[in-house]
């Protein structure tokens, strides 16, 4: 139960259906358009690389993994972790649950930007568990997601049109 100051609360059999195609955006989140998503979408690939570079830099160099004690509960963490990044693409890309619709009509962020950024926590888990354990395989993979990301939930150059 809420507060009773923090007013009434939204029933989910209530709450808006959002219109025929994607949410309008927010008034913070309008600078977001096409062209910029391609921005976007461009940075988050090259940061990722980038990143995963450093590491890989440094075990070349010699580097230890420090973190090998902690490998067995990263994989639980990270089972967990890739459980919930393929739900929610799978429900915002084709499910389109009731949560999806809620969330995307909060976020007010393009759904390409949040499916995208679903790819990229899932890359950026492998690139902490690389650093932490000299492991790659969790990174390629979700690096093979972020890149099925961007195909997945391309960009709508409709409202630019």
């Amino acid at each position: 139960m809420g507060h009773p100051a923090a007013g009434p609360r939204t029933r989910p059999e209530h709450d808006p259906a959002p219109a025929e195609g994607a949410p309008a955006l927010r008034a913070d989140a309008a600078w977001l358009t096409a062209d910029r998503l391609v921005q976007v979408r461009a940075i988050l690939l090259a940061l990722t690389l980038v990143v995963a570079l450093a590491v890989w830099v440094l075990y070349s160099l010699g580097f230890e993994a420090r973190g090998l004690h902690l490998a067995g509960k990263l994989q639980a963490v990270g089972a967990m972790t890739w459980g919930y990044a393929l739900v929610q693409i799978l429900d915002h890309r084709f499910w389109h649950s009731r949560f999806a619709r809620r969330r995307r009509a909060s976020l007010g962020i393009p759904e390409s930007l949040f499916g995208w950024l679903l790819g990229q926590m899932l890359a950026w888990f492998g690139i902490v568990y690389y650093a932490l354990t000299e492991n790659p395989h969790w990174y390629e993979a979700g690096l093979v997601l972020l890149l099925l990301s961007f195909v997945a939930f391309p960009i709508d150059r409709a409202p630019d049109a």
